[in-house]
């Protein structure tokens, strides 16, 4: 930024430079971290947006606070909200691995994966790679064997034969 404002670009003789692919809050945010030092993204998905155009910029403090803050908020959401939000995690993995963003992308399939009974009922499962659906399904939680636990378990307590006997 400060070679475009005072090299030989054209924007260092302009009275207004104009700021492409960016929303009105995010570079606001943007601002407010290059002035203060301080950060607090509104969502997941303005964390998203500013983490890019910081990566544009190569503020790289901004970005690991961008980052920190995504997997901060994600892992706040109840279980009972992740399955009904319409955020699409899967895109956010989809940007993460574009701009290559290699500790968030493998972050969120992790999370994709530990949340597997979640992701796996929603639309955007789909849109994974073959390689990442490889991924999940190997290191997904709860794991297969668990499951088949638990039902053997669950059988077992309904069954007639089990009976609690009181002392």
């Amino acid at each position: 930024m400060a070679a475009m404002l005072s090299g030989s670009y054209m924007e260092a003789n302009r009275a207004l430079v104009p700021v492409y692919g960016i929303s009105k809050d995010t570079f606001l945010a943007f601002l407010e971290y290059m002035y203060t030092d301080t950060c607090c993204p509104a969502s997941v998905l303005q964390a998203m947006a500013l983490l890019i155009y910081s990566e544009m910029y190569q503020v790289s403090r901004l970005q690991h606070i961008c980052e920190r803050c995504i997997t901060t908020q994600l892992q706040s959401v109840p279980s009972r909200e992740l399955a009904l939000t319409s955020l699409n995690v899967v895109s956010l993995l989809r940007k993460a691995k574009f701009y290559n963003f290699e500790n968030l992308y493998t972050w969120l399939l992790h999370f994709v994966a530990t949340h597997y009974l979640i992701f796996s009922q929603k639309q955007e499962f789909q849109d994974l790679s073959a390689e990442e659906q490889n991924f999940v399904e190997a290191h997904k939680w709860p794991s297969d064997s668990y499951l088949a636990q638990l039902a053997e378990y669950r059988r077992y307590i309904y069954s007639p034969r089990c009976r609690c006997a009181v002392m």
